[in-house]
């Protein structure tokens, strides 16, 4: 088959994989992209098909940069899909449209080294619909980088074959490419992983470095519109100041999960809630990555993948990724943490990406061994199949002795926990045994046919064709029984009905904002409800994080992967418990209006507008009567006129010399305008805005025109314009 062939096999089998997200109906909903990249790519969506450079996010933190953010992915040129359908669609088609490139760029790596194209579409389908990629799909930031590995991979070894402008420029493009998709880990490790490719396979490992090199100024260049306003952002976020190690090596991955990659959800499966908890498995647990599984089969196949040397090179990773991926489990990141750059990277189980790519090439390699044993070695075929026999009847047994004594299986683990936790654990804890039993049960079935088949091969009963046909068909179904449950949807009608606590915002004619208690914000980091759909509605009409943005409600808080230095901090320990009531006032400054609480406050100047109580959960809605404008002055008077992302206009009379004060962030890039003349902006009460005023009525515009966009623009534009003039004198040469 051509390879044309082969990648319409990959769109059929992403589009059967993904098929209810087609029609809009049903959207990517879990975590991460309910909470934060669905409403921020609409504001930034809604932002330019207005007219306007996403720039400015006025609806969380009482404001925050949005362009330089690297989650929003405005520069990543596959973020237009968003632009040309509605948005519904145009969010599930741009996840969807990675899984079929992510299979694609993989298929020609493998093709790259030779592969046969069945060995090279297997690693095609197991790194697409592997358990990482597959649980990367709340986190629209990896999946967006990730995919690019191979391509990146496949043309740097074009380029220490042949160093030539060609290939230091594509490289570039594909290393800007992964640092553009929105997760920097990624690319850090990506670069480390090429020089250490280079240094053991080039022939040459100065010109193979210094072309690395090259690429990656390259990159720098074509990224500086995006990279160097981030930069500016994360230096005055908390990853500067929160980089301990306790907090960098949060979600480690615990050693004990390596079981994960035979039994794919041996401890439950964090996607579904409720089903993943630190009721049962104690505080060493990790719920960012759902499973690392790559199937049964390919893990098997990496066992017969060591006759290239590649092979031992690409072990060699995947062991040392997986050791990173421990993180506070193993002694040796105390000692890596001082790396530059490594104390910025939080959660180690991200390394787990370098992991699957190398795990999959393994298997992709170990099949085509497989293949040749079918084609010249029937002898070394039939090696395989008296390995495996045992193997498979291993399985077997295991399944019967774990089917015949599951209540007692139950009852000795039942022991291990106290017993008056509630009733609920212990039935978790045997729908997650039962679980395990059913994945045995499949394991031990795909062995067998596996098994099966090859003493088939063996004796010739089977042709190549059928041979090949019938393994990959037990792939594909193994990923697809075990991965279809980690990619959760939710029925478009989660994002598109109101709540009544929202309706009472709407009604809301002034330029306010809305508060929540720290507890509330804690309380709807988790999510109940008898389904995900239900509860995640519930999360949204109790003002959760960021769902508000579509409304255009003003958030005095928020969330985003990149926060404010600071705002964190004063958040949680000002306004919670009882220091709520002894600095309300402060809120009232802060153009608070509306305050959402998990319990009923008594604070004489708030009165309750309404109480719900449902999953367990209270949530009061109270009305604050002392709030401040959004902006005012001591004694003269201020309005605001005109209020957009990127622009405040003000009109103010003041009646001496005094301060005008706006709450909203202080950040650098903003400016202020008086009657025309650029002001100095003050810091006021550490994190917004003020200006001196002399008396009289004046006209005052702030406008956000960061200069780190500006610089950033000027370097990407040169470096376009350079690459151009090169590429015009290299090919006339």
């Amino acid at each position: 088959m051509k390879n044309k062939g082969i990648v319409f096999l990959f769109l059929l089998a992403v589009l059967l994989f993904f098929g209810r997200f087609l029609t809009g109906e049903q959207i990517f909903a879990f975590k991460d992209l309910s909470r934060y990249f669905y409403p921020l790519r609409q504001l930034m969506v809604e932002q330019v098909k207005a007219g306007q450079l996403p720039l400015w996010n006025p609806y969380i933190f009482c404001g925050f940069p949005l362009l330089a953010t690297l989650q929003v992915g405005f520069f990543y040129p596959l973020t237009i899909i968003h632009y040309f359908l509605p948005f519904n669609l145009g969010f599930n088609y741009y996840m969807i449209l990675h899984y079929f490139l992510a299979a694609c760029f993989m298929f020609y790596l493998l093709r790259h080294y030779d592969l046969s194209k069945a060995a090279s579409f297997l690693g095609g389908i197991v790194f697409a619909f592997s358990g990482y990629l597959l649980s990367v799909s709340n986190m629209n930031t990896s999946l967006s980088s990730v995919i690019w590995l191979p391509l990146t991979l496949l043309f740097f070894d074009r380029l220490i074959k042949e160093i030539n402008f060609r290939n230091i420029v594509i490289l570039g493009i594909l290393i800007a490419l992964q640092f553009l998709g929105g997760e920097p880990t990624i690319i850090y490790v990506t670069v480390i992983f090429l020089a250490v490719y280079g240094l053991i396979f080039s022939q040459n490992r100065i010109k193979s470095l210094g072309g690395l090199f090259l690429s990656g100024l390259i990159s720098l260049g074509l990224t500086a519109v995006q990279l160097i306003p981030f930069l500016e952002l994360a230096q005055l976020s908390d990853r500067v100041v929160r980089t301990g190690y306790d907090i960098v090596t949060m979600r480690s991955f615990p050693p004990r999960e390596i079981i994960s990659f035979i039994f794919p959800y041996f401890f439950g499966n964090p996607a579904h809630f409720g089903s993943y908890t630190e009721t049962l498995l104690g505080k060493n647990i990790q719920d960012w990555l759902i499973s690392p599984y790559i199937g049964i089969l390919p893990l098997i196949f990496t066992f017969f993948s060591f006759k290239k040397r590649k092979a031992w090179f690409f072990l060699g990773a995947a062991l040392f990724s997986l050791l990173l991926a421990f993180g506070r489990y193993t002694p040796i990141y105390r000692t890596i943490f001082f790396i530059p750059g490594i104390s910025m990277i939080r959660y180690p189980v991200k390394y787990l990406f370098l992991t699957t790519f190398c795990l999959t090439i393994l298997a992709s390699f170990g099949f085509e061994r497989l293949i040749e044993y079918f084609d010249q070695q029937k002898n070394k075929l039939k090696r395989v199949f008296l390995t495996m026999f045992p193997i498979s009847l291993l399985s077997a047994v295991l399944f019967y002795i774990g089917f015949s004594f599951r209540v007692q299986i139950f009852n000795f683990f039942l022991k291990r926990y106290p017993a008056n936790i509630p009733e609920y654990f212990f039935k978790l804890l045997a729908r997650i045994i039962e679980f395990n039993l059913l994945s045995l049960f499949n394991i031990t079935l795909y062995l067998l046919v596996f098994t099966l088949i090859l003493w088939l091969g063996y004796r010739s009963r089977i042709k190549k064709g059928l041979f090949l046909f019938i393994i990959i068909v037990l792939v594909i179904a193994d990923l697809f029984s075990n991965g279809y449950s980690i990619v959760i949807p939710a029925g478009s009608w989660v994002f598109e009905t109101t709540p009544d606590n929202y309706r009472l915002l709407q009604k809301e004619k002034g330029l306010y904002r809305f508060f929540y208690t720290p507890e509330l914000e804690e309380e709807n980091r988790l999510i109940y409800g008898e389904n995900y759909e239900n509860a995640l509605f519930e999360a949204k009409s109790n003002f959760a994080a960021n769902r508000h943005i579509p409304y255009h409600f003003y958030d005095f808080y928020g969330y985003t992967s990149i926060r404010p230095a600071g705002y964190h901090s004063y958040f949680h320990t000002e306004f919670k418990g009882e220091n709520l009531k002894k600095n309300i006032k402060d809120l009232s400054l802060f153009n608070v209006k509306y305050i959402a609480s998990s319990r009923k406050l008594k604070i004489p100047c708030l009165i309750q507008l309404m109480h719900k109580e449902k999953y367990g959960l209270n949530v009061y809605l109270y009305e604050n009567l002392a709030v401040k404008p959004r902006a005012y002055m001591e004694s003269g008077r201020g309005e605001i006129v005109q209020y957009t992302p990127n622009e405040v206009v003000i009109v103010a009379d003041a009646g001496k010399n005094e301060l005008l004060f706006l709450s909203d962030r202080y950040y650098p890039g903003w400016k202020a305008f008086v009657d025309g003349e650029e002001v100095k902006i003050f810091r006021a009460n550490n994190f917004f805005r003020s200006i001196k005023l002399e008396p009289g009525e004046h006209k005052v515009r702030f406008v956000y025109d960061p200069l780190s966009l500006k610089i950033g623009f000027f370097i990407t534009l040169s470096t376009i314009l350079l690459l151009f003039s090169a590429a015009i004198i290299w090919r006339k040469r």
